[in-house]
């Protein structure tokens, strides 16, 4: 099969005519419509009968490569575009291209869908999307989809080319709730949420019994039969006093050290700080509570960026 007069002049359209060599977005030297190769040399000039004919050079292994590596039977249009898309990405591209394997399961129109695919390119080392490549795109896949025949109105049973019957909107949709963008960001708000509250909750029920145990005597822990790091109860102090020292430490006062000198049992230890003790809990609250923030803007951008582009 060999590619149009239609398909030429839309290769024309977007590969321009330069008749001086030139370096293009990628720094390759090219001349005429978008010929490239170890002919084109910094300098060299041509006429626009030799950039016609180094077109059609260049288009016959781009029909075959069209030709081997489709499956399917096209008509003409959707030939032409292919062509042109090879003329711009390449043949190994289009063999490793989604576009393909739709077209070769005889998904036309994700195969077409999947050709805009193809509107980015890397510039000075950004992968970034290019307009034209994006017009491009956009102009291949119209041309793709065009009926090579008059479109069939009186078969109701075979409607796929059939532009007459009535049409509804139905604005694109994921293919399961897990993808939606709010019900994600509403998850992570609402872990985040509960972490931050049962931890805020346990932290204040944890100091609350500490200071309670503090003032009563029984220690620094919750249960003084803990083992180590607990304090036993006064009960159990034998010939001690329980003191508390003037840097806030608890400590046994043994009756018979000599000028009340104060000696520190290994199971006392130091009367915790609120600051130090839930230091790294309230840092991990903070983090929390940002994170909640940002879900919560997730959400709202999420919801704008749905409507923008689905009207939902």
């Amino acid at each position: 099969m060999k590619i149009s007069a239609r398909g030429i002049e839309l290769i024309k359209q977007f590969e321009g005519l330069e008749l001086e060599a030139y370096q293009d977005i990628a720094g390759v030297w090219t001349i005429g419509y978008g010929h490239t190769g170890a002919d084109v040399e910094p300098g060299m000039r041509i006429s626009e009968r030799d950039a016609d004919a180094l077109l059609q050079r260049d288009l016959k292994p781009r029909e075959n490569s069209v030709d081997s590596l489709t499956k399917v039977d096209l008509n003409q249009n959707e030939f032409d575009a292919l062509v042109s898309f090879i003329y711009n990405v390449g043949a190994d591209a289009y063999r490793g291209s989604t576009a393909r394997r739709r077209l070769n399961r005889n998904d036309r129109m994700g195969a077409a869908d999947a050709l805009t695919w193809w509107n980015k390119a890397t510039v000075g080392g950004v992968l970034r999307e290019v307009a034209g490549l994006t017009r491009r795109r956009a102009a291949e896949r119209a041309v793709f989809l065009t009926p090579s025949n008059p479109p069939i109105v009186r078969e109701p049973n075979n409607i796929n080319d059939n532009s007459r019957v009535t049409p509804v909107e139905d604005a694109p949709r994921r293919d399961n709730i897990a993808e939606s963008r709010t019900v994600q960001g509403a998850t992570v708000a609402g872990g985040a949420g509960v972490a931050a509250s049962t931890m805020g909750r346990d932290s204040a029920e944890e100091l609350d019994q500490v200071e309670t145990n503090i003032e009563t005597g029984r220690g620094v822990t919750e249960d003084p039969s803990a083992g180590e790091g607990s304090t036993p109860p006064r009960s159990q102090v034998d010939d001690d006093i329980i003191v508390e020292t003037d840097d806030g430490s608890i400590g046994a006062e043994d009756e018979t050290a000599e000028h009340g000198e104060i000696i520190l049992d290994d199971t006392m230890q130091q009367r915790p700080s609120k600051h130090q003790v839930h230091a790294v809990e309230a840092q991990v609250q903070f983090a929390l509570l940002v994170l909640i923030v940002l879900a919560v803007l997730f959400v709202f951008i999420a919801r704008f960026d749905d409507w923008r582009n689905y009207r939902r």
